[in-house]
């Protein structure tokens, strides 16, 4: 083909047809222009199908993990529900009249006092702003797990400092009971905290109850937070599988 524009050039310069090769060479530059804005089009479409196929990936990794959250989510929820209940019981026999102290510890004792805190499975969407192919999805969707994140940020701040408030509590509590004796490192109970356990009226009784009331508010913004968090994880997954 070059072989033959090339003669047909030559053709012309030696016959002095001048205007006829300014007219053959202005075409063969507008074929030349047509040939690169197609082989721009192929590229830009074969681009284009790279990152559809890409976004189909994300969006399916990212629906597994979402799954993945609610089945967490549900999870932890009967176990917090469980362990607020525990703590309930305690209260419930604290407020009686007449009770009895040794029950009353076995109910102490029987409380179940854990942190618990949920850790999304969602890495495919922090992989989205690390590499920064956001970019790559449509503006709803781009928006849609904008707002998941920010939540999840936010989420996750506020349980880190709940979490420092309740360890701090059992600290003040640490300090003023023995703390050899109560973890049964140790059958002695130093002198000044003896029996403290069996006296409702001791600070370090109230310390107690204070670390328990603590639980039972961590627990009630727990159920909370997971309310929360498997209403956002819904609206995501919702989205991406529609979209």
């Amino acid at each position: 083909m070059i072989k033959f524009f090339r003669k047909i050039r030559q053709r012309l310069l030696m016959e002095n047809r001048f205007t006829k090769y300014l007219l053959y060479a202005l075409g063969e530059i507008i074929l030349v222009v047509i040939g690169i804005l197609i082989a721009l089009q192929i590229n830009n479409a074969n681009e284009r199908s790279k990152s559809n196929e890409m976004v189909e990936l994300y969006k399916k990794n990212i629906v597994a993990e979402l799954q993945a959250d609610l089945e967490e989510i549900n999870r932890l929820d009967s176990i917090i529900k469980v362990r607020k209940k525990s703590i309930q019981d305690y209260i419930d026999y604290y407020e009686q009249d007449n009770l009895d102290i040794e029950v009353l510890n076995q109910k102490i004792d029987s409380a179940q006092l854990s942190l618990s805190d949920f850790n999304t499975k969602t890495y495919t969407v922090q992989d989205l702003f690390t590499t920064g192919n956001l970019k790559l999805f449509s503006p709803t969707l781009k928006n849609a797990i904008l707002e998941y994140k920010n939540k999840q940020d936010q989420r996750i701040q506020t349980q880190l400092k709940i979490n420092d408030f309740q360890i701090t509590k059992f600290n003040e509590l640490e300090k003023h009971i023995d703390a050899l004796y109560t973890n049964g490192f140790s059958t002695k109970e130093h002198a000044e905290v003896k029996g403290w356990a069996n006296n409702l009226d001791s600070p370090q009784f109230r310390m107690q109850n204070n670390y328990v009331a603590g639980f039972y508010e961590y627990y009630n913004f727990q159920l909370a937070s997971l309310e929360k968090a498997k209403e956002n994880t819904t609206q995501l997954l919702e989205l991406l599988q529609t979209d």
